[in-house]
């Protein structure tokens, strides 16, 4: 499978320079309107949110999923949206892009405060209003779908990438809002406990408050892998309880590592509400992605807390026992919690892997959680 790379740095007078790097045609590259390519992901994410809360409201889903469908071909247009000489590169980028899906995967690096739900542009036909059936291969024309979109913030150092470490040696901290977490977890059906139990097992006891938490990071945060917070959360703080906020300043001076710091590299996973949207000012992007840090998995829109709980016990599952990459955890849950998993944004490197010594204790179950109750909604 090729892989295509768009590099996106800021620019002067208010644009981005997006440079393309495709299969026999490197450096491509022109200049978009900062401001129209942002309006059009913020589009995107309001008919997103529609999707969400249809979904609550167990209303059918097609009308609000053909809306996202259309705001997301609205982005991609605006994503080659250019004028003059520079017009013609954008165009024959665009007509290089496959029409099927799963040919090319996609990784785009990102500047700072460059904050667009690239996986929600669409390429492709509108799907009916009222399709017979909600499937990813009917919406495959999303980005996400047809690419496995990534998005990398430039300064991350891959090297720690290199060296995974064993499923029987990973550290986790877990940080979570008390009730959120303890309402969801009544929730989850019998059957999921045993994974949960063997997703957890690696973590240490939950932490419930940012000075909890900046304090055990300072301890063990040489050994930490994976660092896993869900919380009330929107582009720029999270929230472990009414007065407990965690702005992006504050993570960004108490959850770091030193510069010299290659290994082993630490994925975190933002379970709250909109914690890849961002802003002007900066997001959880530069704040995960610096020396030590590969990334995160975050959310475009708010998302149900119940989901949420389930959607994250999957992804770690898969990767603390299937020896599969982050991309491929991704391209997996997209289809099969299909169409809620488009919330979710993999803004970290897609080959972080963690090597699988110990089995699972239990099998992952295969169900939809976009077709489960979503009663629970403390997140929302």
């Amino acid at each position: 499978m090729d892989c295509i790379s768009l590099q996106v740095a800021t620019d002067k007078g208010g644009s981005w320079n997006l440079t393309w790097d495709l299969p026999n045609w490197p450096n491509l590259h022109y200049h978009v309107d900062k401001t129209i390519l942002q309006e059009y992901g913020q589009e995107a994410r309001k008919a997103l949110q529609e999707v969400v809360d249809d979904a609550r409201a167990k209303k059918p889903l097609g009308p609000s999923l053909k809306k996202l469908a259309s705001a997301g071909r609205d982005l991609r247009d605006a994503i080659f949206l250019v004028s003059g000489k520079e017009a013609i590169d954008a165009d024959f980028v665009r007509r290089q892009l496959p029409t099927s899906d799963n040919l090319w995967r996609l990784l785009i690096t990102l500047d700072e405060r460059v904050y667009v739900p690239w996986g929600l542009a669409y390429d492709g036909d509108l799907p009916p209003d009222n399709p017979a059936a909600i499937t990813p291969a009917l919406y495959s024309g999303f980005w996400c779908l047809k690419y496995n979109v990534s998005t990398l913030h430039s300064l991350c150092d891959p090297r720690g990438v290199l060296k995974p470490r064993s499923n029987e040696e990973v550290q986790m901290l877990r940080i979570v809002n008390k009730p959120c977490w303890d309402d969801a977890e009544k929730e989850v059906p019998p059957a999921e406990k045993a994974l949960l139990n063997s997703v957890w097992a690696c973590s240490k006891t939950p932490i419930t408050s940012s000075e909890e938490f900046f304090k055990t990071w300072q301890q063990w945060h040489k050994d930490v892998d994976l660092l896993y917070l869900y919380c009330h959360a929107n582009g720029v703080k999270l929230a472990l309880s009414g007065d407990d906020e965690i702005s992006t300043t504050k993570f960004r001076m108490n959850v770091r590592h030193d510069a010299h710091h290659t290994w082993p590299v630490c994925l975190v996973f933002l379970n709250g509400c909109q914690t890849a949207v961002g802003a002007d000012r900066g997001g959880f992007m530069e704040a995960t992605g610096d020396t030590g840090f590969c990334g995160f998995i975050g959310t475009e829109a708010k998302v149900p807390d119940l989901f949420a709980f389930r959607f994250a016990a999957d992804f770690f599952g898969h990767l603390l026992y299937d020896e599969m990459t982050v991309v491929e955890i991704m391209e997996n849950l997209r289809r099969q919690h299909f169409p809620l998993s488009l919330v979710y944004s993999t803004c970290c490197h897609p080959q972080f892997k963690i090597k699988r010594i110990a089995g699972p204790p239990a099998a992952l179950p295969t169900r939809n959680l976009s077709d489960e109750p979503l009663q629970a909604v403390r997140l929302l």
